[in-house]
């Protein structure tokens, strides 16, 4: 990440957020979900008693010493930040999409969007693994115009 969270393309960084791609959204979706949950427990809206015996007993703070809310707390700020950087590498590979030509091309590119591997990409299509590199790179190429 640059200056004022720009980030900078190279093919290198291209190819990898082509790689990873498929969980980069999956983490998107997740961390959109409604409801925050830590280790399946949610602790949004937490009741304190007011009868039987649970009222005598002592009340949780929920303040800043609260070091189950302190990691709920740390794990929603680094999320945040990585969900900024994903949704811009994600949206860099979306505007790039238009420039790749060619029919082997596009079905590659998304196939990898999918997260399939090359090897399995090059089975489907019946063609060498050495071919679906070559066919890679011009992706690359094209994307990077």
């Amino acid at each position: 990440m640059g200056k004022q969270g720009q980030i900078k393309v190279t093919k290198e960084n291209l190819l990898q957020w082509i790689e990873n791609y498929r969980w980069m959204v999956e983490t998107i979706e997740e961390a959109r979900q409604p409801v925050a949950k830590v280790d399946n427990h949610s602790y949004i809206g937490a009741k304190t008693a007011m009868y039987g015996i649970e009222s005598t007993l002592p009340k949780a703070s929920g303040g800043t010493s609260d070091p189950v809310f302190a990691e709920v707390q740390r794990r929603v700020y680094a999320l945040n930040f990585r969900i900024k950087e994903y949704e811009q590498k994600i949206a860099e590979v979306q505007n790039r999409i238009p420039f790749v030509e060619g029919d082997r091309e596009v079905e590659v590119l998304h196939r990898l969007l999918d997260g399939d591997s090359m090897r399995t990409i090059g089975k489907h299509m019946r063609l060498s693994s050495t071919t679906i590199f070559r066919v890679r790179n011009n992706i690359l190429s094209q994307m990077m115009k």
